[in-house]
């Protein structure tokens, strides 16, 4: 295939992104599973493409599947571009709770008893009506935000809390998929800069209880979708260099 000017493909990625997939070297839609990093991600495709200039689009945090963009080669220049492509995640919740980080890898910090519950699904209903459309949202502590020099994460695990400006962000499409009462699932489609565990912390707060995010998978960016994607094995180190001897 020939080489494409940096120009051109740059115009090519903004006219059409789903023109590289594929045809273009250095765009690969991947699909994460759990306790994988992104940044394991990146060493993965790193050796598999045998380069060392590869990098991601959008973190995904450990606990968090789905699609991440993997650019390598000159298609690394092509990160900016995707900065401000909507997202859409599915996100699973459990009421009763809530802790440090937002999410189950977090710490309890509030809990309620097993008789405040269940709610109601058409209360849980009532509720998400406000958090759709442009809304402001304060990012979590637990977040990779600097703050003179130093990311929020690193703070927080030492203890610092740090005040945050609420973002104003939209919420496109908000539906809830799946309620028992206490454990649910919702679909979303957000603007960039969206803290999707912050959206059901405040939620269980609206409840007038606690709520935390239990799982996440990323089914779209932009036009980018989670069916493009290649799964990445997530083996563990020691059977990886057995199985590349």
């Amino acid at each position: 295939m020939e080489s494409v000017p940096f120009p051109s493909l740059l115009a090519m990625f903004n006219n059409d992104p789903l023109s590289l997939v594929g045809k273009i070297p250095g765009v690969f839609p991947v699909n994460k599973p759990e306790g994988m990093t992104s940044h394991d991600a990146v060493a993965i495709m790193r050796r598999k493409l045998n380069m060392k200039r590869v990098g991601h689009g959008g973190t995904l945090d450990p606990l968090a599947t789905g699609l991440l963009l993997i650019f390598a080669g000159n298609a690394t220049r092509l990160f900016d571009a995707t900065q401000d492509y909507d997202k859409e995640y599915i996100a699973g919740f459990e009421l009763g709770r809530r802790t440090d980080t937002q999410d189950i890898t977090g710490a309890v910090i509030d809990s309620v008893s097993k008789d405040a519950l269940p709610v109601t699904r058409e209360r849980v209903l009532g509720a998400l009506e406000d958090f759709r459309g442009d809304i402001l949202q304060t990012p979590p502590m637990y977040s990779a935000i600097k703050h003179e020099g130093k990311r929020l994460y690193d703070l927080a695990r030492q203890g610092v809390e740090i005040r945050r400006e609420p973002r104003a962000v939209t919420v496109h499409e908000l539906e809830l998929l799946e309620f028992d009462g206490r454990v649910g699932k919702l679909r979303m489609a957000v603007s960039k800069g969206f803290y999707v565990r912050t959206l059901i912390d405040e939620l269980g707060v609206k409840l007038e209880t606690f709520a935390t995010m239990n799982s996440l998978e990323r089914t779209r960016i932009g036009p980018f979708a989670l069916s493009m994607a290649q799964v990445l094995e997530n083996r563990p180190k020691e059977q990886r260099q057995r199985t590349e001897k």
